[in-house]
């Protein structure tokens, strides 16, 4: 005898059924849902603020780069003239900051010789909006793309800072040719792995629920220049364990540098010999041991 009759058979398999038909709903709901959220408030920014590099007394340009039909804003600030063969550093800033918030940085650059190019991708600052996760990609490719064309024939380098890191990584093996270094700075190893995610439990669940987006800890397995990992150890928004990930994760050539006592916002907010100086220590260091300039990919 069965142990179950034809009817609660069926009954158990419509069951099935619509749970598995639910579990779609909820799972593709909860993908676009999370995508919208994450486009519309962690992505999104206010207009840029009113500060300058010409406020502090740094010359500088403010271009639109073109990202496809969006138009990037942007501050460009050239080495002086008295320095011999200047770097370029190209800064991907973090969540809810604009390229206003990094003057203080781009001034400090300049002192040292290097010239610099910081942008808002798009839906951040005055740039193009809305925001999304596939604009941002391509803004991350085309901001290089345009400073290798703004600077020819020099050596560019990029940086990512917190959450800029993220598509920074992920464009770099698209870049049309490779940059000559790459500064992984304060970043995390993937947002799943977040510690505001990973102590709420409705958090957790719904990570699990959607795309695993900007996995840092696997694009840096991609990257095949010089790299320097940099993180405080008092960093209180992405914890030094996500720098120390990422490094591991890395293939060589590679350098982790970890800093003691400093804020997470501290390289902009702030900048100052002891941030800043492994990354013109690393900057220097590439260069002379890679003494040729990137070709095409």
């Amino acid at each position: 005898m069965p142990l179950l009759s034809k009817k609660s058979l069926r009954i158990l398999r419509n069951a099935l059924l619509t749970v598995v038909v639910l579990f779609c709903i909820v799972f593709g709901g909860g993908r676009l849902a999370a995508g919208y959220l994450m486009a519309r408030l962690a992505l999104t920014t206010g207009p840029n603020g009113p500060q300058t590099p010409a406020m502090l007394g740094v010359p500088f340009a403010r271009v639109e780069i073109p990202s496809g039909p969006r138009r990037l804003d942007s501050y460009i600030v050239t080495a002086a003239s008295s320095c011999t063969n200047p770097p370029v550093l190209l800064i991907y800033h973090g969540v809810q900051e604009t390229i206003s918030e990094w003057v203080k940085a781009q001034k400090f650059l300049y002192d040292h010789c290097v010239s610099s190019v910081i942008f808002d991708p798009t839906g951040s600052g005055n740039s193009s909006r809305p925001a999304a996760f596939e604009a941002i990609g391509e803004d991350s490719i085309a901001a290089y793309e345009f400073t290798v064309q703004r600077f020819p024939g020099s050596r560019i380098y990029v940086l990512g800072h917190s959450l800029g890191n993220a598509p920074m990584l992920a464009a770099e093996p698209h870049f049309p040719s490779p940059p000559a270094g790459m500064i992984v700075a304060s970043a995390f190893a993937s947002l799943r792995s977040q510690k505001s995610i990973q102590e709420h439990l409705l958090y957790r669940l719904l990570a699990y629920t959607i795309p695993d987006w900007w996995n840092n800890g696997k694009a840096v397995e991609q990257v095949h220049v010089p790299l320097l990992v940099i993180h405080s150890d008092t960093d209180e928004v992405n914890p030094v364990e996500g720098g120390r990930a990422i490094y591991a994760a890395a293939p060589q050539p590679k350098t982790l540098v970890i800093l003691h006592g400093y804020t997470h916002n501290t390289l902009y907010q702030n900048p100052s010999e002891q941030w800043w100086g492994p990354v013109l220590v690393f900057v220097k260091a590439a260069s002379e041991s890679h003494p040729e300039l990137p070709g095409p990919r």
